[in-house]
């Protein structure tokens, strides 16, 4: 029963996850699509004031007209010019966007236009009327409008028609994981209810053994007192069983509530429970059984473990940190005093570079870096060759890296950037799967970088790039 309960809670845990991913994947995408939307609408419009009445149209006319001021002449020319560079990111974004975009209307206008200004100078020269000039440079710029238009109105309906379609899958899918979601906190209360049920069940079918022994105790006086003495003890079991029943109940209610309002809760729960009945059952319960108990408490801690490091993660993101020059050496030694006992056991030798150069950083969020980074070390570890994990830096006049290299498992070159992401692991070993993304978040507050160098196999280099900074003291906004 206990095992089922940790299913039910651990998929409850996941289906609350992946909407809140579902939530935050379709606000990424319209963000992206709107930047894309403005992008493009910004061009068409700069295009257009470019050739519009008041850009090359306009001062060409001008140009025309007042002939006397060579200033038109060359404020049409950088309207061509600035109009030729609009309309060659215009075809290049909405290739982009559409496929394949080409508007050779327009360019046909603007090689027009380019010719009549080339041509313009000759003509003025020969004193040539304005009825005669517009003969020879007039130009119909409606074809190029109406394609400038039409492209505009073609790329709107297809921004619209994806924004539909992101809205509408994002809606479906958020819709099917809510219904699972639903589905699994309602076999959770139907778990529980059951328990209580069979719990009834049990005090009602004492309480008739109970009245069993009564009347056993009418029927025969010689006996009288054994019958008592078992009444008493039916009595006893009885008052047990109903604490134990209350005690069950009391349980349920809990339940129910942190299930909706905890996710933290259950798990202490379910651990607790385990431990109890592990202590009192001690002698009665079969390997398969202990069993059992012991990987229900293992996955309540493991999940007790995802969420402390999951809080853990989201005080990072959202605090402002304060950098200082942090003697590395000194961190290193405190972590691996913590790290002693799985040092130990790992059998491992570190070796820590002399004349380690100090980084500009927080100095407790650079313990957590080392500490992940460490613990990684000494868990993918090779077991057919003793662990060796060298510590040393490297220094630039813009930035200092600390490296952490290790002779284990290594780590497939497809993999060094996917180890980044929330809850991914390349193997079964203990572990939330959030490390190095709690280290690269770390990393991210200090704009700084982290880098891997590993093949499957030769194991791994994992370093950490802090900027240099001039005064000893920063603060760092989240």
């Amino acid at each position: 029963m206990n095992t089922k309960n940790a299913v039910l809670t651990t998929l409850l845990l996941f289906f609350i996850t992946l909407e809140v991913l579902i939530a935050l994947d379709y606000e990424s995408k319209q963000k992206e699509l709107n930047q894309k939307r403005v992008a493009i609408y910004t061009e068409i419009n700069e295009l257009k004031s470019q050739i519009g009445f008041v850009g090359l149209i306009d001062n060409f006319k001008n140009a025309i007209l007042r002939a006397e001021d060579s200033l038109y002449i060359d404020k049409a020319s950088e309207n061509l010019r600035v109009a030729t560079i609009q309309l060659y990111k215009i075809e290049l974004q909405g290739g982009l966007i559409l496929g394949e975009l080409k508007m050779p209307g327009t360019r046909d206008m603007l090689t027009a236009y380019r010719e009549r200004l080339t041509l313009l100078p000759s003509l003025l020269d020969k004193n040539t009327n304005v009825r005669e000039l517009g003969r020879y440079l007039s130009y119909d710029d409606e074809p190029s409008h109406l394609e400038i238009e039409a492209i505009y109105q073609k790329l709107s309906a297809l921004f619209a028609s994806q924004l539909s379609d992101l809205l509408d899958r994002s809606f479906k899918l958020g819709l099917l994981v809510m219904v699972a979601l639903l589905l699994t906190l309602v076999a959770i209360i139907r778990f529980f209810f059951k328990k209580q049920q069979a719990a009834l069940e049990l005090s009602k079918a004492l309480n008739v053994k109970m009245e069993s022994h009564e009347i056993d105790m009418a029927r025969s006086q010689a006996i009288l007192l054994s019958v008592m003495q078992d009444v008493e003890k039916e009595k006893r079991q009885a008052t047990t069983l109903n604490k134990k029943l209350i005690n069950k109940n009391k349980q349920m209610e809990q339940f129910i509530y942190t299930v909706s309002h905890d996710l933290k809760s259950p798990l202490v729960t379910i651990a607790a429970f385990s431990q109890k009945l592990q202590a009192e059952l001690v002698d009665t319960l079969t390997e398969k059984q202990s069993y059992r108990l012991n990987r229900i408490i293992q996955n309540a801690d493991n999940m007790e473990l995802l969420l402390a490091d999951l809080l853990d993660l989201s005080r990072i993101v959202q605090q402002a940190i304060t950098t200082a020059n942090v003697d590395v050496n000194v961190v290193i030694q405190q972590q691996c005093l913590a790290l002693e006992e799985a040092i130990g056991e790992a059998n491992a030798r570190i070796n820590v570079a002399k004349n380690l150069a100090p980084v500009s950083a927080n100095e407790r969020l650079l313990s957590e870096v080392i500490l992940n980074l460490l613990s990684n070390a000494l868990r993918y570890l090779e077991p057919a060759r003793p662990l060796i994990i060298e510590i040393f830096t490297t220094k630039t006049s813009s930035a200092t890296t600390l490296h952490i290299k290790d002779n284990g498992i290594g780590i497939d070159p497809k993999y060094h950037q996917l180890i980044f992401d929330l809850f991914e692991k390349l193997s079964t070993t203990k572990g939330s799967g959030v490390g190095l993304t709690i280290v690269k978040t770390i990393m991210d507050k200090h704009k700084g970088r982290v880098l891997i160098e590993s093949q499957l196999g030769e194991g791994c280099c994992v370093s950490v790039k802090f900027p240099n900074v001039e005064q000893n003291t920063n603060t760092i906004a989240s």
